[in-house]
Formats: structure tokens, C-alpha cells, sequence
């Protein structure tokens, strides 16, 4: 019996292109830059001429890319890498832009919870150029790096855009590069969040992230609504467990301390209740230093 023979036949127009291609690629200084330095043996450019064709059409968006705001590729920041190990094949891989993003957005892996604005992520004290700024402004600034290098609490309050929100931002960050786990909230936000778990008693899992994160910012307290809910069971449980266990917490506001205590004095439904309100005005007093930054709206240009 005569055995079957699977050899595909290649055309005289096939075998032409073939050798048209090999001689093509050798003459691209792309494809010869992929063998200087992967370690591909370039007895592919013999073996695998169509499959290294499809390689370079592929990366040809990655040929004098400027960065990530101007990428070609199908998905932002990666493209097909030819490597060897025994075997030619691709591997989708970030580029040099997208390896320098992930490195600087690692230390958002510990956040907890995070409801950072997205330019606040990777923001820094470093990034803060001080040369045309005010005494008042530098002398809160000062106080912030401080208390976030000894991992002390702040309490920082003031008008509108003043930069209390950037600042917090600045020391989250900082905590969170150091490995520590951390929680950034917009305290507006999460009452209401909290409020939508509360029927499933979920928002208990919540509040337990930020009892036990290392450091946490709670932003823009005193514009939530203040309901009992929010005030006794969420803000003074978070508080008592934060300030028995040391645990640094931040907040941002435009109400000063006398403003706060007002605020929570008042529940939904107009219930007073002067005692809670203190209680809560006292703890913050005890767990943080108190900043006021004033000034001109930092989010509005000069």
C-alpha cells in the first residue's frame, strides 16, 4: 500500500514571494533590531519568513510611537513581542510607556477603597513646586508632609479649591507606596453607598476595611447629608476603633471644628442631639492636628 503524502506544494509564485520576503526582511532595520537583541536565532528569517512578516505589520503602530496618548495598537500600551524559548511564538507584552505607567500606578494595588479622582492618583509631595507659593500655604504643606511621615492624623479644612483634597491625595499616596494598605474616601459618596448596603447589612464588610486600613482619608466631611445612620453607626464606630488602634486617619472639610460639630448636631428629621455631636468634634480633636489653607481656587486658572 503506498503511503499518503501530506507535503503542501508550494507554487513558483509562492516560492518567488518567499524569497522576495526573506530578502525584504533582512533589509529592515525593525526586524534586524528584533535579532540583535531578543535572541531569536536568525534561522527563522529562513524558516519562519511569513510568520516575522505578521510580527513587523503588527508592531509597525509601535515605529516611532511618541507615548500612550497617540498609541495605534488595538489595546492601549501593548503590543505582539516575538520571543524564543525553544519555540517562535507571540506574547502580548506592555511597552516601554505602558511598563513606566504600571510602575508608577503600583502602589494603587493597596488601596482598599479608593475614590481618588483620576489626576489625584499618582500625585506627590514632590510634585509640588513651591517657589511661587504663599507662607500661609507652605506652612500647611510643611505641617502635612510631617504628619504624614510620622503617620500622625491632620484635619485639614479651608475654603473652596484651596488644595486640601491634592494634599491628602499626596500623603495617601505616599502610604500607600510604602507598602501600607489604604482607603481614600469621598465621604459624600460613601454615606450614600453605605446607606444602599444597609438592607443587606454588606456595609458592614465595608466599614471593616476602613477600620483596619493603615492609613485613610475621609474627604470632604460635612457636606454629606448627616442622617443618625451615618453619623452614630458608620463615622463614630470608624472613629472609636481608628483612635483606640492608632491608626492615622485624615480628613478634608470646608467646615472648621465649631462648623463640623453643628453639622452632626442635627440628624435627618431635625433631631438634635448635642452629646453625639460632640462626641464625634472631640474624637477628631484628639486623633489629629488641625490645619486651615485658605487662598485662591487652585482649580481655576490663574
Amino acid at each position: 500500500m503506498q503511503k499518503a503524502d501530506f507535503t503542501v506544494r508550494q507554487t513558483e509564485k509562492q516560492i518567488r514571494d518567499t524569497e522576495e520576503l526573506k530578502k525584504e526582511l533582512k533589509n529592515d532595520e525593525v526586524v534586524m533590531k528584533l535579532f540583535r537583541t531578543s535572541g531569536i536565532p536568525e534561522k527563522y528569517l529562513e524558516i519562519s519568513p511569513w510568520k516575522i512578516d505578521d510580527w513587523r505589520k503588527q508592531y509597525a503602530p509601535c515605529v516611532g510611537c511618541q507615548g500612550l496618548s497617540r498609541c495605534g495598537q488595538n489595546k492601549e500600551g501593548y503590543y505582539q513581542a516575538l520571543v524564543y524559548d525553544g519555540l517562535l511564538q507571540n506574547v502580548l507584552m506592555p511597552c516601554v510607556y505602558m511598563r513606566q505607567k504600571l510602575q508608577k500606578e503600583k502602589h494603587l494595588e493597596n488601596y482598599l477603597v479608593s475614590d481618588l479622582p483620576k489626576p489625584l492618583k499618582t500625585v506627590s509631595f514632590k510634585q509640588i513646586l513651591a517657589d511661587n507659593e504663599s507662607k500661609e500655604y507652605l506652612k500647611v504643606l510643611q505641617e502635612a508632609i510631617e504628619a504624614s511621615h510620622h503617620s500622625e492624623g491632620l484635619y485639614l479644612y479651608g475654603t473652596l479649591g484651596s488644595g486640601k483634597t491634592y494634599l491628602a491625595a499626596c500623603a495617601c499616596n505616599e502610604h500607600a507606596s510604602r507598602g501600607e494598605k489604604v482607603a481614600f474616601i469621598h465621604y459624600p459618596a460613601f454615606t450614600q453607598r453605605m446607606a444602599s448596603l444597609l438592607r443587606t447589612d454588606e456595609y458592614r464588610t465595608e466599614l471593616k476595611r476602613l477600620m483596619y486600613a493603615d492609613f485613610i482619608v475621609i474627604d470632604d466631611i460635612g457636606a454629606e447629608s448627616c442622617t443618625e445612620f451615618n453619623r452614630d453607626t458608620i463615622l463614630m464606630t470608624l472613629l472609636n476603633h481608628r483612635y483606640e488602634e492608632g491608626l492615622a486617619t485624615w480628613f478634608t472639610s470646608n467646615c472648621d471644628l465649631a462648623s463640623l460639630q453643628q453639622h452632626f448636631t442635627f440628624a435627618s428629621k431635625n433631631r438634635e442631639d448635642v452629646l453625639k455631636a460632640e462626641r464625634i468634634i472631640e474624637r477628631i480633636r484628639h486623633m489629629c492636628k488641625v490645619a486651615a489653607l485658605t487662598g485662591r481656587d487652585r482649580r481655576k486658572p490663574l
